[in-house]
């Protein structure tokens, strides 16, 4: 009878590891199908614009994504009553990311249903019910072969080289992305103005082209492209040369000045290489962040006014807009160094008023290299004025400012030799003739005018 208890006990024993056995190896199993990339269960991720605008001639894109391997795509098509399939995709590489573009057959583009919904699934490569994870998105398709209807309100009647000019004008479509205007290889920027697609911009010839070819361009979210050429009459300006006698005691003086400033000049102990690189690589510098800073449009609410500019009252003008200098040692034919005068010189008496004739905010106050202590001012829409080699700047930067109001005073720090103020316009980051803004006649013929007119053609409508 014991001899028959014991084998009992064995057997129950040999019974409970074998089922702790069996547990551990289903929990195991378990583990590895739960914990196993092979069996994850995260569904990939579809990257889509939940409206879709195509032709033709532009695809269907999207993204998929996933978090191991990436197994198949497909599109289908479908308007209610039918369902076309449009691409279907086994991957065969082992990618966890993929941008896709479908093209519509003509078939569909060529009929007369506009819209379609847009179905999109996506599948992983999981082991997980054999089938793997799964996603569908479903988004709307907006079929549009019509480009933009680009209708001209008012403009400027005439452009000078180096000058600006006003255009307004108005386009028509239900899914326009981006509107500029195009001059060359610059892009100006338009402003809603009063109402859904009318557009303003101020736009500029720049003074160192001879050419001038502009035009309204317009593109809608299909890709559908429009451009509208601007013609007007056209002003060509001559703008002076002259040449510079570099000297000694400039360079010792404030060309070494200057380059004790940065680091990256100071080590420089050529004096011919010193005077290129202040006027050559820092103007550079400097003038980059002035366009930089000059870039922004700022909009406006109903009306746009400007005031001639009067920086500098009873000033004499002793440097032009749009020189081409040429700097010479010694000799007049060694040129060591060109550059271009942007702005104009103006001056008076030792540490005069610098006034701002407009209303505007400054964007910059503080030293920029060659311009020394220097003001930047944005009046709105795009118009900027500058105010170079001040002695003492009177704002700050972010500071709102009144027409009337005294910014500065005028003085001769960086690149100047006595006391004036370098007073530069800025169009959208494009240095323009600044005369032009600081004439009423012009501002009134160029700029105030049309906008009255574009202002009775909108209302009439």
């Amino acid at each position: 009878m014991a001899r028959g208890r014991v084998r009992g006990r064995r057997k129950r024993g040999s019974n409970w590891l074998l089922w702790l056995f069996l547990i551990l190896i289903v929990a195991g199993a378990g583990a590895f199908f739960y914990f196993s990339p092979q069996f994850e269960r995260i569904p990939p991720k579809i990257i889509v614009d939940s409206r879709i605008y195509a032709n033709e001639n532009t695809p269907i894109r999207f993204t998929i994504e996933d978090n191991v391997k990436l197994k198949s795509a497909k599109v289908i098509l479908s308007n209610g009553s039918v369902e076309i399939p449009i691409y279907g995709e086994n991957f065969l590489l082992p990618e966890r990311k993929k941008s896709i573009e479908v093209k519509l057959p003509k078939s569909v583009v060529t009929q007369k249903n506009r819209e379609w919904d847009v179905n999109i699934i996506a599948q992983d490569s999981s082991f997980l019910g054999f089938f793997g994870n799964k996603a569908v998105k479903r988004v709307k398709l907006i079929i549009d072969n019509l480009p933009p209807q680009i209708n001209i309100v008012a403009k400027s009647p005439s452009i000078r080289k180096g000058g600006s000019a006003l255009i307004i004008y108005k386009i028509v479509d239900d899914s326009l992305k981006d509107s500029y205007v195009q001059v060359g290889n610059l892009k100006f920027k338009p402003i809603r103005y009063k109402q859904d697609g009318v557009f303003a911009t101020l736009f500029v010839w720049p003074f160192n082209e001879d050419s001038f070819n502009a035009q309204i361009v317009a593109v809608d979210r299909a890709n559908n492209i429009s451009k509208v050429a601007i013609y007007m009459n056209k002003l060509f300006k001559k703008y002076k040369v002259s040449k510079i006698r570099v000297s000694d005691r400039f360079i010792n003086g404030k060309i070494s000045e200057l380059a004790s400033m940065d680091s990256e000049y100071a080590k420089i102990t050529d004096k011919i290489e010193k005077f290129r690189a202040v006027n050559e690589l820092m103007r550079k510098k400097n003038e980059d962040l002035i366009h930089q800073l000059s870039k922004k449009v700022t909009p406006f609410k109903n009306s746009w006014y400007i005031r001639p500019f009067k920086p500098l009252k009873g000033a004499k003008l002793v440097a032009d807009f749009g020189t081409k200098r040429y700097y010479y040692y010694k000799d007049k034919d060694n040129i060591i160094s060109t550059s271009y005068h942007l702005g104009y010189d103006l001056a008076s008496i030792k540490h005069d008023n610098i006034y701002s004739s407009n209303n505007g905010i400054v964007v910059f106050s503080g030293f920029n290299g060659i311009y020394g202590n220097m003001p930047l001012i944005d009046h709105g829409f795009g118009l900027y004025t500058l105010y170079g080699h001040c002695s003492n700047v009177l704002v700050q930067k972010g500071q709102i400012i009144k027409g009337g109001d005294v910014i500065a005073k005028t003085g001769m720090t960086g690149l100047a030799l006595g006391d004036h103020l370098h007073f530069g316009v800025l169009v959208q980051g494009i240095e323009v003739y600044p005369l032009e803004w600081m004439r009423k006649e012009w501002i009134a013929q160029n700029i105030l005018d049309i906008f009255q007119k574009a202002d009775k053609i909108i209302s009439s409508k």
